[in-house]
């Protein structure tokens, strides 16, 4: 399985920042504002592939594919991971503005867990408990982690 590289890696993130600024500033959990601004900031990235057509084709079916109200595609991975990046993003994004929240827990799939390394980052612990990170984290995860979640996790949550 191809994984993203290192400058992939921080293109992402970069871009995963301009995402939810974008949609702070909308005011709405909607996932086409957040791929709007990842898309433009260069986050569309295909694993092993740091091609700038392979990024700008990946971005343009991203686009088309929320304006179409698109869930999902059989044959392509990469716009899998992007859409429901976008959607998770969205959320992250205004939560980063609810005091209730406090971070998110990584819930992964089970064939996930199976990878050494996915697994000690499951049980990796920021303070918050194992698997939850700070909301204002920044997360890539690797192709590896597709079909990964998550979860907002509350003040509440932590003391209890």
């Amino acid at each position: 399985m191809a994984v993203f590289r290192a400058r992939q890696v921080a293109r992402i993130r970069e871009a995963i920042a301009s995402g939810r600024q974008a949609v702070r500033r909308a005011g709405t959990a909607d996932p086409r504002v957040f791929a709007r601004a990842f898309v433009e900031a260069g986050g569309a990235q295909v694993p092993g592939d740091s091609s700038a057509e392979a990024s700008a084709a990946l971005g343009e079916r991203l686009l088309a594919s929320l304006a179409a109200g698109d869930t999902g595609s059989d044959t392509d991975p990469a716009l899998n991971r992007e859409l429901q990046r976008a959607h998770a993003e969205a959320h992250w994004a205004l939560a980063l503005d609810d005091d209730r929240i406090v971070g998110f827990l990584l819930d992964l799939p089970a064939e996930a867990l199976e990878t050494p390394t996915v697994e000690a980052m499951a049980h990796q612990s920021q303070g918050l408990g194992p698997g939850v990170f700070r909301k204002a984290d920044i997360l890539v995860l690797q192709p590896e982690c597709d079909g990964a979640r998550f979860i907002p996790v509350t003040d509440h949550d932590i003391e209890c």
